[in-house]
């Protein structure tokens, strides 16, 4: 063979590679995020080919560089310090006086003039409520703006919260709201728009959020605001062009183009538009600015500071920026930085001072937790981090605020590899998969990358059955379809699934499975159907209204039984398959009480997301999540970057107290012993999880410790042991507990 016959054949095996590596990255994206993908890669390659200057990555920093930064950092802390001040006074002044609000409100209530018409009634309701409001307002004591539907209640954590996005909005920043998950964002935000008109302030407001909850969106508007018209900013370009034409109230027809002065009417549609439309029509959306407030849901979607959607959003011009996002650190502080950039591209101006005193790449591996402890002991970098965000950023979780909220346990349960997976395991690491499969006449054998091993490791450890599945020679059908128990023994994960599954239907359980990879939900789903037990499936190519029907048919079981009871009956809708990401966002899934990781994400926030499918408001039973890991694979190594991340999210988050605004809910520093707790590793013993356990599985007295719900959340003497031979309990360790779980 020639030497060009052998680069041609490199470089076909390496277009391939990169090809098949991007198939296994996209597959679980919605057609929106590809696209956004395609473009952002496109906009990318661009920028490469641009530029000529290398990146160096500093080494030392000279003493005159050092105290330039030292000063930058000081007036970056003054800066914060001044805002927390003024929101710290008015939330606590809100607090103070919060408990006068029912009293004061009842006694409005029982002096309010009947009036004689309709119409007098309606005015004097108005002017009445408006003045009132306006009055509380002055006092400080955040009352529900009397314009929200009169059957929507906010709770009080709801109201703090609008209280301090409106104080953000009367000190000219701009912030991220970080609730958790499933608290209410969205209300909160449609809250604040109706404080803001009853304050006189109009629009116009628009909402940047993904494709797939824009329904919800709309839904949300129409139910607690219904005064304030909302409009779907998407569709053909020929739709979208509709909006920019002025619509007569009475015949609903297009009469002229808008006008500036047309958009700051009262009762200017709210635009509600997804991140691709953002983009393709960033100047028709800058033509009706400047914006009261612009709001980017899952604002995470911005951590990349060079991405498409966020030079497009920052050319739209908005008077204040609000970021909602239940997880503000996705990978590193770099990201982070990304988000109060563009919420305060003044403040946050220069991104190589807070990475030079914020580094904390990789903890555990590039720093170490004895560093990060030594440098909050000797200069409280830790601490001043968190005066930095203070005043910008809002957290609560569900169990600060919602006492009514049943608990969740995280359960790590660790498979052994299949025969099988061990002779694929050692053909991948010898470079020579592809043509052992070829010879075992695998026909997708040939499309099998060589390069990409890390990607065929993942594969291999969640089902062999991934590159290909055999045919048996007997019947001439594949040996999963002929002789279904050979494709839950081929996987040590599918044989605990299965193990697992069947005593979940047993027990009447509700179960929601993810994956990363939409093949190896079609796996699962060969499996159900040959298991006979009903079932439900959202990944990327699923639409939105096909979306809401099948979280519709799930969530019934809750309420379709004898007596509106659960429907335990075995026609009920037992399992709901979702691809992580497809399925991690708008959706619902409280009538379910278990959660099953069969593959984790590099990114720990994504599997949280998964997890609120279903631990969120509307649930009312414990939620048990179990976490598989093929022991001795990959999934290993992500689950120790996992860790490294989710130690990053709690000393920068959880340990920051972002439950007041402005200031810390409970003491006045971040102490030693609290930052340590919070360094510590999820798993005390996971570097020996992997030995000498290939051959093993998890034994039925563990298997039924951790399934029996009763057992699993035992406090006490009974309580069950967090680690076991074979899993695994993360309860404290999670940074979706509260603060006083570290303290």
């Amino acid at each position: 063979m020639t030497t060009s016959t052998l680069k041609n054949e490199n470089v076909e095996a390496e277009a391939a590679s990169a090809s098949a590596k991007k198939e296994d990255e996209i597959e679980d994206m919605s057609e929106e995020e590809k696209m956004l993908a395609d473009i952002e890669a496109e906009q990318a390659k661009s920028e490469a080919k641009e530029s000529t200057v290398p990146t160096v990555a500093p080494t030392l920093i000279r003493s005159s560089e050092a105290k330039d930064k030292g000063s930058q950092l000081d007036e970056l802390l003054n800066k914060a310090s001044e805002y927390s001040a003024f929101i710290s006074g008015d939330m606590k002044q809100l607090q103070e006086e919060m408990a006068m609000k029912a009293e004061m409100d009842d006694k409005k209530r029982g002096k309010k003039r009947k009036p004689t018409g309709e119409e007098a009634k309606s005015m004097a309701e108005y002017q009445s409520m408006n003045a009132d409001y306006k009055k509380d307002q002055k006092k400080a004591i955040f009352t529900q703006p009397p314009n929200l539907a009169k059957s929507c209640t906010l709770k009080d954590y709801q109201l703090e919260g609008i209280r301090w996005m409106a104080s953000l909005y009367e000190n000219g920043v701009s912030g991220i709201l970080a609730d958790e998950m499933g608290l209410g964002k969205t209300i909160q935000v449609i809250a604040l728009f109706a404080h803001l008109l009853m304050q006189g302030t109009t629009g116009p407001f628009l909402v940047v959020a993904p494709l797939a909850t824009l329904p919800n969106w709309i839904r949300e508007f129409e139910k607690w605001l219904p005064t304030l018209p909302c409009i779907r900013y998407h569709g053909t370009k020929e739709e979208r062009a509709e909006f920019f034409m002025k619509i007569d109230p009475v015949t609903k027809q297009n009469i002229a183009p808008l006008k500036k002065k047309d958009v700051k009417a009262k009762h200017f549609p709210v635009i509600i538009t997804s991140y691709e439309v953002a983009i393709r029509d960033v100047k028709k959306l800058s033509s009706l600015g400047p914006y009261t407030y612009m709001v980017v849901d899952e604002g995470q979607r911005l951590k990349n500071r060079k991405c498409c959607l966020i030079k497009s959003l920052k050319v739209i011009e908005a008077q204040n920026r609000l970021l909602l996002s239940g997880t503000p650190i996705q990978n590193d502080l770099d990201e982070l930085w990304s988000l109060l950039n563009f919420v305060n591209p003044t403040i946050f101006d220069d991104l190589s001072v807070f990475q030079s005193w914020f580094g904390f790449k990789n903890i555990g591996q590039e720093t170490t937790e004895g560093s990060i402890m030594k440098n909050e002991r000797e200069e409280a970098i830790v601490s001043k981090l968190h005066d930095i965000l203070r005043p910008f950023l809002l957290r609560r979780v569900k169990m600060d605020v919602l006492s009514d909220m049943p608990p969740k346990k995280e359960v790590v349960v660790y498979a052994g590899m299949s025969k099988l997976q061990r002779g694929y395991h050692a053909n991948i690491e010898k470079g020579i998969l592809r043509a052992e499969l070829m010879k075992a006449g695998i026909k997708e054998a040939h499309m099998i990358s060589q390069i990409n091993t890390l990607m065929n490791h993942r594969k291999n450890s969640n089902h062999p059955f991934l590159f290909g599945e055999p045919i048996d020679n007997a019947t001439g059908q594949h040996v999963g379809t002929a002789h279904p128990q050979l494709l839950i023994r081929a996987s040590g994960k599918f044989h605990l699934l299965d193990r697992m599954l069947t005593k979940l239907h047993e027990k009447k359980h509700q179960v929601l499975i993810f994956s990363q990879m939409t093949e190896v939900l079609s796996i699962i789903e060969d499996y159900l159907v040959w298991r006979e037990w009903k079932y439900c499936r959202i990944d990327g190519s699923t639409k939105i209204d096909e979306r809401q029907r099948q979280m519709d048919a799930f969530n019934a079981e809750k309420t379709n039984g004898a007596g509106g009871k659960r429907n335990d009956n075995d026609d009920r809708h037992f399992v709901f398959l979702l691809s992580t990401r497809a399925g991690g966002l708008g959706i619902n899934l409280a009538s379910a009480d278990t959660c099953i990781i069969f593959d984790s994400d590099w990114n720990p926030h994504q599997d949280s997301q998964a997890m609120d499918r279903c631990h969120r408001i509307g649930q009312d039973r414990p939620v048990a999540v179990y976490r598989l890991l093929t022991a001795g694979s990959v999934d290993m190594e992500m689950m120790e970057k996992q860790i490294s991340k989710k130690k990053l999210d709690r000393m920068a988050i959880a340990g920051g107290d972002f439950r007041k605004g402005g200031s810390r809910s409970k003491s006045d520093k971040l102490n030693h012993a609290t930052l340590e707790k919070l360094l510590e590793d999820d798993i005390h013993d996971f570097a020996n999880k992997s030995d000498n356990i290939e051959d093993i599985r998890i034994d039925d007295d563990e298997l039924d410790g951790i399934m029996d719900r009763q057992r699993l959340f035992e406090k006490g003497s009974n309580e069950l042991k967090a680690e076991g031979r074979m899993y695994d309990i993360l309860e404290s360790k999670t940074s979706d507990n509260p603060l006083e779980a570290f303290s």
